[in-house]
């Protein structure tokens, strides 16, 4: 049977959506032995570095060396502040809700375009309310139904969920003048050295102490960065050169109900009746603003 490029494609990036859900649970766990900054700084490190020597780099030469540099240094930083914000929530909220939060980022896309003179449609304004009453009763339990039920982690994976979108247009406009490979691994490695510096200053002896880390925590750490950075992401670039940006985003959204799924398997995370709804409309809302401008009225 022959499967064409599209179909291809979109296997690609289904399978990185499951890994990367799937990470959302170590990366949990994982804070009983790390830091945040200690866990995702070693993270992209090990995951650029192992990547470094395992993949052969692209015969594409660097036409401009010096927008390299730029483009793969702003991606870097970008990145290691959505890394660690994430990272940071995850200690406070369970797996399922940083999945959830985490894929707004396909909603806030287009809003942040309206600042690089990008045109938005319609749809982006019932999609914002839609996932904003979402947000309000995924972090709801029982009756109680306010907005200052969103945890302190939940905000910073919402804060996250931004640095994403941006990292995104970083990389979207990156990835069409510089060799892929090359600036996805020169990017992880800034991400990775950016956090170790700042963890080396300002935590000084209980960042570089590793003694008391398990073999557990060891393992969701080389889990993480060969799951997430070295297999998710270089998923996602083969995927994405494949499918158009509206089916790639659908799929990539799917990490959300992988984040639940897994979250429930290994942490026995159970949603109530008003999580379900919320995490339904989230996922309702970022599908519908991909979906919308397509459909021809």
């Amino acid at each position: 049977m022959i499967i064409s490029s599209k179909t291809k494609g979109l296997i690609l990036l289904l399978i990185a959506s499951i890994v990367w859900g799937s990470t959302f649970v170590p990366q949990k766990i994982a804070m009983e032995d790390w830091s945040p900054i200690q866990f995702t700084s070693l993270r992209f490190l090990i995951g650029g570095i192992i990547l470094f020597f395992f993949i052969k780099f692209s015969s594409e030469k660097i036409e401009s060396f010096k927008e390299f540099v730029m483009f793969s240094s702003i991606s870097g930083m970008v990145l290691a502040l959505a890394a660690l914000t994430q990272q940071i929530g995850i200690v406070t909220t369970t797996a399922t809700n940083a999945g959830f939060y985490t894929s707004l980022y396909v909603l806030i896309v287009p809003i942040i375009g309206i600042f690089i003179s990008k045109s938005i449609h319609w749809s982006i304004l019932p999609s914002i309310i839609i996932c904003f009453i979402g947000s309000i009763l995924l972090s709801s339990s029982g009756d109680n139904i306010s907005l200052t039920n969103i945890s302190n982690g939940d905000l910073w994976v919402i804060l996250s969920a931004i640095f994403w979108a941006i990292h995104l247009h970083v990389v979207s406009y990156s990835v069409s003048k510089l060799p892929i490979f090359k600036f996805s691994i020169i990017q992880f490695i800034i991400c990775g050295s950016l956090l170790f510096i700042y963890g080396s200053i300002f935590e000084g002896k209980n960042f570089l102490d590793f003694k008391d880390i398990s073999s557990s925590g060891i393992f969701y750490l080389f889990y993480c960065s060969l799951g997430s950075v070295c297999i998710g992401f270089t998923l996602q670039m083969f995927g994405q050169r494949l499918v158009e940006p509206t089916p790639a985003a659908l799929i990539m959204s799917t990490e959300a109900i992988f984040a639940a799924f897994f979250g429930w398997i290994i942490l026995s995370e159970i949603l109530n009746f008003n999580g379900f709804i919320g995490a339904s409309l989230i996922f309702l809302g970022v599908v519908f603003v991909q979906l919308a401008p397509k459909i021809k009225i």
